[in-house]
């Protein structure tokens, strides 16, 4: 039996170890959110998580760590919630239809919480040179999806005007200005006023010749 296989009151290590990681992953996305990830500091995380720092450690080496991790967490949930959209769309869907409820799909994901949102769209910027290299390659992993899942619904042979890259960030770059100030905005306008405004932006960058 491994060490991960052992039982303790009933539940295996690795189950245990998993759930203490996520109440990390949740305490930190919110405490980083409402305080700012600068105003932190370890011991206000663990507080925050009924944790020690000697669990901490188990997990993780630094707080930055932590704010990659819990960044993370966001993105592959928003991820998450737009593949299940795109495995749900009927093909016969308009494009711009489609793309609104892609957009939809990614949006209610970062407005699951009243935390995420500000965790992704704000604290997560100019933290570190390896904060920046990290939201780039996942700005990356996002120019793959809409090139590969997201242009061909507008219609044969439909392709991105310029390179993934660039085209992915045209359009990031417009959900962050729009999620920051919609942020700021009391009260919030519903999500599906945002996907109302990107739907046009994230088609201009498609082309179908």
């Amino acid at each position: 039996m491994t060490i991960a296989q052992r039982q303790y009151g009933g539940r295996a290590v690795a189950e245990r170890k998993a759930e203490r990681r996520l109440r990390f992953l949740v305490a930190a996305t919110r405490i980083f959110a409402e305080r700012g990830y600068a105003n932190c500091s370890l011991a206000d995380v663990c507080a925050a998580a009924a944790l020690s720092k000697r669990q901490f450690y188990e997990e993780f080496t630094t707080r930055e760590d932590l704010l990659v991790a819990a960044y993370d967490r966001v993105q592959d949930e928003a991820a998450a919630a737009v593949t299940k959209a795109l495995t749900l769309l009927d093909p016969a869907t308009d494009a711009r239809t489609s793309v609104a409820v892609v957009l939809g799909a990614y949006l209610e994901s970062m407005n699951a919480d009243p935390y995420r949102a500000k965790l992704g769209f704000i604290e997560v910027v100019g933290v570190s040179e390896r904060m920046e290299q990290h939201r780039r390659e996942r700005r990356h992993s996002w120019a793959r999806l809409l090139e590969l899942a997201v242009a061909p619904m507008v219609g044969p042979g439909a392709h991105l005007r310029v390179n993934r890259e660039l085209g992915a960030s045209a359009l990031i770059g417009a959900i962050n200005g729009l999620a920051q100030e919609w942020l700021l905005t009391d009260p919030r306008p519903p999500v599906a006023d945002l996907a109302d405004l990107l739907v046009p932006v994230a088609v201009a960058l498609i082309d179908t010749e």
